[in-house]
């Protein structure tokens, strides 16, 4: 889904029209940020690319917000009148890229936070998601476990970006974190992390229909 990754813009342009034909949405519709993984939000009010952002919000029906993912999640955010796409690997999250999109549309946008519902991935679930020791400083123990015999640790994302949302005042019962795994199930995803760098990208997208 992506041009970025050496596929030929031909073929992309097939996939894309593929998925996107089965929603009945046009490729003019879409907002796409250029993802740095850090956390830039905008919100938005016509398609087209936005540099420099892991976010995008919109009230605006017919504006379609896409992500681009292969082992970092996708979170999709939604009420009756707004939407939101979220990029966020571990830097994402270390920056709290997802908390800040949440306040930003109750603060600008007076989105009530019991209102909202979230979808989680798919990203690397923890058994597949190793980090180095400097992890123990960036996030609570609660979503490291560590190796045996090895300074190193196994890094709970989903987990953490759930119980974001949760303390933020999303009812848990409106989060699903999907049960995938991007490395793991690797006849249904692209991963990063698995295949060395040399990948695809999935899209995940989100949007009021007219």
């Amino acid at each position: 889904m992506s041009v970025s990754r050496g596929d030929s813009k031909k073929n992309v342009a097939a996939n894309r029209q593929i998925f996107l034909k089965e929603f009945g949405i046009e490729e003019t519709q879409l907002a796409e940020p250029l993802q740095v993984s850090r956390d830039g939000i905008e919100i938005v009010e016509a398609p087209g690319a936005y540099a420099s952002r892991d976010a995008l919000i919109t009230s605006q029906p017919g504006v379609y917000l896409r992500i681009l993912t292969a082992d970092c999640s996708p979170i999709l955010i939604w009420s009756e009148q707004i939407v939101a796409a979220v990029h966020s690997g571990w830097q994402g999250s270390e920056l709290d890229i997802l908390g800040q999109t949440l306040k930003k549309m109750h603060s600008e946008m007076g989105v009530e936070m019991e209102s909202l519902y979230l979808a989680i991935g798919p990203g690397l679930s923890q058994d597949k998601f190793e980090v180095g020791p400097e992890f123990s400083d960036k996030f609570p123990p609660k979503y490291l476990s560590p190796l045996h015999n090895r300074d190193r640790y196994l890094f709970d994302n989903n987990a953490y970006l759930k119980d974001t949302a949760i303390q933020l005042g999303v009812p848990s019962n409106q989060i699903e974190t999907l049960p995938f795994c991007s490395y793991r199930d690797d006849n249904l995803f692209f991963s990063h992390r698995r295949d060395g760098g040399h990948t695809g990208r999935m899209m995940s997208v989100i949007g009021i229909n007219k």
